[in-house]
This record gives C-alpha cells, sequence and structure tokens, in this order.
C-alpha cells in the first residue's frame, strides 16, 4: 500500500468513527435507559405486592419492628424511629436477607449492619456507570410524597396529597408521634391503590421518579431515615426519600387579584431556589426522567413539563375537600386575562409536551 493509499484509508476510518463513537454513545444511553425504566417497573410491581398483601402501599415514612420500637423507646423521640418507604419493600423485590436484619434488630447490634449494602434495584443504571456516589447504598428513586399540603386542623398531610403519604406532611414541626397511654407512639399513615383508584385513577397519579439530574445529592442512602423536608435545609430534603411540589415555588400561588401575577405560565418548577430544586424529579437522560404511575405503567416525561400537570399528577384525589385550598389552585389555569382561569383537565399526552 502506498502512502497517499495509506493516508486515505486512515482518513475513511478517522471519518467511520467520528459517525461511530457518537451513535455508540447513544445505544449505551438508550440500554441503560431501558435497564432504568425496568428497574423502575419492578419498584412498581413491588408497591402493588405490598398493597396486595398489606392492603396499602408503604409511606415515605414508616414504622418497621423492632427497628421502631429500639429506636423509640420509652416516649423519647428519635429521628431514626422512621425507616423510609425503601425498608419495607425489601421483601417484595428478593432482598429477604435485609429485611430480616430490620425484623431482628436490638440496639446493641453493631456487626453486619445491612444498611450498609448495595441493593441494585434502588440504583439508576446511568448514574452507576458514572461512579459518583459517595453512599454505600444509592438510591436514585423518590416516591410520590406530594405537595407538602397540611390541614389546618390537625396539621396533617390533606388525603388526596400524594399517595406515600406521613401523618406529619412535610412540617419539621410537627412531629411523627402521637399521645398514646401517656407514651409516644410512632404512627404513620399510608394510602391503598384502591383510595387512589377511586380518587383521580391510578394511571393518572404519579407513582415513583427518578432524582439523579447533576444538582442532586449524591450521598442518599436507601437507609437513611427520611426526615421532614424543611425549607432551605438540604440535609432534610436530601433524606426526604420522595419528591413534591414544594410551597410557594410558583409565582402565580395565590387567590386571583390577591396581588401576585396569575398569568404566570412560564415552566418555573425547575429553577434553583434554596433547597427546592432537590424536591423534583431529575434524571441524568436526554430532557426528561423516567417515571411509574400507580398503575404500574412506565413513562418518559420530559423536563418541560408545565407545573400544573406536574402538580395534577401529584394528587391522587382532587374532589374538594380532599387537597389543600392551595394545590385547589392547580385544579384551573389562567387564561391569559388577568384573574380568570379555566378548568384544567389532565391529559396523559401532557406528561411530554
Amino acid at each position: 500500500m502506498t502512502l497517499p493509499e495509506m493516508l486515505v484509508a486512515v482518513s475513511v476510518i478517522a471519518v467511520l468513527m467520528a459517525i461511530l463513537l457518537p451513535a455508540l454513545g447513544l445505544l449505551r444511553e438508550s440500554s441503560r435507559k431501558a435497564s432504568c425504566a425496568n428497574n423502575i417497573s419492578r419498584l412498581a410491581t413491588a408497591f402493588a405486592a405490598h398493597d396486595t398483601s398489606l392492603s396499602a402501599i408503604p409511606g415515605w415514612r414508616n414504622a418497621v419492628q423492632p427497628w421502631t420500637s429500639a429506636h423509640c423507646g420509652q416516649g423519647m423521640e428519635d429521628d431514626a424511629a422512621c425507616v423510609s418507604w425503601t425498608v419495607p419493600l425489601l421483601p417484595f423485590i428478593s432482598e429477604r436477607e435485609i429485611a430480616d436484619w430490620y425484623a431482628t434488630y436490638s440496639r446493641d447490634r453493631v456487626a453486619d449492619d445491612a444498611r450498609l449494602k448495595r441493593v441494585s434495584l434502588f440504583l439508576c443504571p446511568v448514574v452507576a456507570a458514572l461512579e459518583e456516589s459517595t453512599s454505600p447504598g444509592p438510591l436514585s428513586y423518590f416516591v410520590n410524597g406530594g405537595t407538602g399540603g397540611l390541614t389546618l386542623t390537625t396539621g396533617r398531610q390533606v388525603t388526596g396529597d400524594g399517595v406515600c403519604v406521613d401523618s406529619a406532611g412535610n412540617q419539621r414541626s410537627q412531629p411523627w408521634y402521637r399521645q398514646s397511654g401517656g407514651a409516644k407512639e410512632y404512627y404513620p399513615e399510608q394510602m391503598s391503590l384502591t383510595e387512589v383508584a377511586e380518587g383521580d385513577g391510578t394511571s393518572n397519579t404519579l407513582l415513583l421518579a427518578e432524582r439523579t439530574g447533576t444538582a442532586a445529592p449524591i450521598d442518599v442512602s436507601w437507609a437513611d431515615s427520611p426526615l421532614p423536608a424543611v425549607n432551605n435545609s438540604d440535609r432534610s430534603v436530601k433524606t426526604l426519600h420522595a419528591v413534591l411540589h414544594s410551597r410557594g415555588i410558583h409565582p402565580g400561588y395565590g387567590a386571583p387579584g390577591g396581588g401576585q401575577s396569575a398569568n404566570a405560565t412560564e415552566n418555573t418548577w425547575m429553577k434553583t431556589r434554596g433547597d427546592q430544586e432537590l424536591r423534583y424529579p431529575s434524571a441524568r437522560h436526554r430532557d426528561g426522567f423516567l417515571t411509574a404511575f400507580c398503575d404500574g405503567h412506565v413513562t418518559f416525561v420530559s423536563n418541560a413539563i408545565d407545573e400544573w400537570v406536574y402538580t395534577q399528577i401529584l394528587t391522587s384525589d382532587s374532589r374538594p375537600g380532599r387537597i389543600s385550598l392551595r394545590v385547589a389552585m392547580f385544579q384551573q389555569r389562567p387564561t391569559g386575562v388577568p384573574d380568570q382561569f379555566e378548568p384544567y383537565i389532565f391529559d396523559q399526552h401532557d406528561l411530554h409536551r
């Protein structure tokens, strides 16, 4: 082969590599995305199995014995008394050994800490490939914690808000214990899929989503004891283990004519405001994130999703009295005319616009 022929061959190979390498990168991303979707699908199936077995799905905080008793003894409040939705799900995702560790837990047990184990189903393959996580048991998926709306009388999360609910909503000042015979008892609230079906419908209500974007924390573990979200408190939001629509993020929130913009239609929910970005779904996939709905179907949601749509899919029952007054504002959309709204009807196609 002459030198000119060799140069031509090298040039052809260089051109082919320039064409093929991006395609191979996209192929790898597509494969990891499919694996991530499979993880989410299997988790949604595990939620359904939990519901079939116990007539409820886990909340984003839960009581698991004897773990809870060990951390809630003699009326003393302890942040570690609650466990995330990940723990009740362990028996339904073939992680019986770790589940048994919790089931036989005692305060003086220090050996063979199951919380340090990695559960592959909790980790998105895209994130695993980046090898960025500093947690021994990383968590890529977060459940629907609602909008943080509370009833004014009890301080509890309203019935139709979110599906993985808890008795204390997102207020740190409302602890997750109740008085019972002079002692404090951990009392989480849970919801069944039947209740969701009777409300907005399982196919219209978010169950879980990714939270693995560039701003998402890399030190979150599936074994963290979830804490209530507090404004501008990153640590509590990192250990919330739920995604939600935070109070005040929407510039048009407020009664029409209340002095705030009632016609803000731009997407503002992904903007960074203190710890706000940590409260929303995110991913390393192109242009969106993977989600599972309460009926088990998995769908890819655009980052450009309208915040009205996002709030709609967080609520499980939009009937009057089942959601907070603040969330009720999102049952209407601005018409473009100041202070005038129209009823909003959710459509599955809205997820991809």
